[in-house]
């Protein structure tokens, strides 16, 4: 089941794009909805909200005075807090409900206002934020019936944009007129949502493109290594020692291919077996495989680890799982942070990423044909760097 965070502010589109998703064929959930119901008369947690604020958040006839809650949480953030306490959980726990309900291969969409605010993003396997300018957002809450005051303040109660992207795989810009933003929805669903969870029904990972080719070193790199940490996090707990940035896209300035290389740092290679089914969930899906021995460690064994993938085509990862302390798991340590510390030494790399990259026609010919280079250069000029300035693998 692929499961959707659907976000973003007051006045900015989210409802369209829920809709859209649900012609589409995706089972969206409201957030808002969902919180309406679980304070509903006669409810449990409807109870819990008159025992916090008093029967006089109640009308006439015992249903939930939504406004009069507003006047007394709206300028109070620890009555907010309360209030949230109070609702979030049912809420969640109701969405969990349908959730389970529905099929085993639907595409659930929950739609979460707050997904930045409650810390949920990294419990979906995807997460979208609407976006649209702060004056067209006016503009559509003022055609709602909002004064200007009013609609200000709603904005500003909510996280900021940069809030929402920094926990969203997706932004959709809602800038020009509905038949854009449908024209968006669409083309993310057929090229990012269905292949996703068609990726997840057959229980695969997205494979790179064995045609080779580098792209500019991209600062949305560093974004798309935390949303997958946070995921792995989430799945692993203290299990993972450690989760890192590694290779060429962990060091900005240098061309690679648009692949993330993430480290996970383990205690032993049975903890990830332990977490397979939990990580298939999550959506990563990986087997067994060996490192290329270095000269000074020629044993095969010492170089064994867990390669994983993600489903998502638009977040094509590689996670190397490897036990801590071993030669492969200290090296991808040391290569990043000499290269990131050593302009030369990213220079000379991507020279020979170039000259490589002219010699081969698919990505695992380039793949072979770099691990010379590693073994005469990359090797013993990372070693003796990290003997030159007292570098040591940090183990937490």
């Amino acid at each position: 089941m692929l499961k959707v965070a659907l976000t973003g502010g007051i006045g900015a589109g989210k409802s369209t794009v829920a809709k859209q998703l649900s012609e589409l064929g995706a089972r969206v959930i409201d957030a808002d909805a969902l919180s309406r119901e679980v304070v509903a008369p006669d409810t449990e947690g409807l109870a819990a909200v008159v025992s916090r604020f008093g029967p006089e958040v109640l009308t006439p006839e015992g249903a939930l005075d939504r406004a009069k809650l507003a006047s007394i949480v709206f300028n109070s953030p620890p009555a907010r807090a309360e209030l949230e306490a109070i609702v979030h959980p049912r809420v969640r726990a109701r969405a969990r409900e349908i959730t389970d309900s529905l099929p085993e291969d639907a595409i659930v969409v929950q739609d979460i206002p707050l997904l930045a605010e409650t810390g949920q993003a990294p419990g979906f396997h995807l997460n979208i934020d609407v976006e649209a300018p702060r004056e067209l957002r006016l503009e559509r809450l003022a055609a709602r019936g909002l004064d200007r005051a009013d609609a200000l303040r709603r904005i500003d109660a909510q996280a900021s944009d940069a809030d929402r992207r920094e926990v969203c795989d997706v932004v959709l810009y809602n800038d020009h007129d509905v038949h854009e933003l449908e024209r968006r929805v669409a083309l993310l669903w057929d090229e990012r949502i269905k292949p996703f969870a068609e990726n997840l029904r057959h229980g695969h990972a997205e494979r790179r493109p064995e045609k080779l080719q580098f792209v500019e070193s991209d600062p949305a790199w560093f974004r798309r290594f935390e949303h997958l940490a946070a995921r792995l996090r989430r799945v692993m707990g203290p299990s993972a020692v450690r989760i890192d940035h590694v290779g060429s896209t962990a060091v900005a300035g240098l061309p690679a291919k648009d692949v993330v290389d993430i480290q996970v740092t383990v205690v032993s290679l049975h903890v990830v077996d332990a977490f397979e089914e939990a990580l298939g969930d999550a959506g990563f899906y990986g087997t067994v495989t060996f490192d290329s021995p270095k000269p000074e460690f020629p044993d095969i064994a010492q170089w064994e680890k867990r390669l994983y993938g993600y489903a998502d085509p638009g977040n094509i990862a590689h996670l190397h799982f490897r036990s801590i302390d071993t030669p492969g798991q200290r090296f991808a340590l040391l290569f990043r942070d000499w290269l990131r510390a050593d302009p030369q030494a990213r220079a000379d790399y991507a020279q020979a990423k170039g000259v490589l990259a002219a010699r081969s026609d698919s990505v695992t010919d380039y793949a072979e044909a770099k691990e010379p280079w590693f073994d005469s250069e990359g090797w013993p000029r990372a070693n003796a760097w990290a003997a030159e300035h007292g570098w040591h693998a940090p183990l937490c």
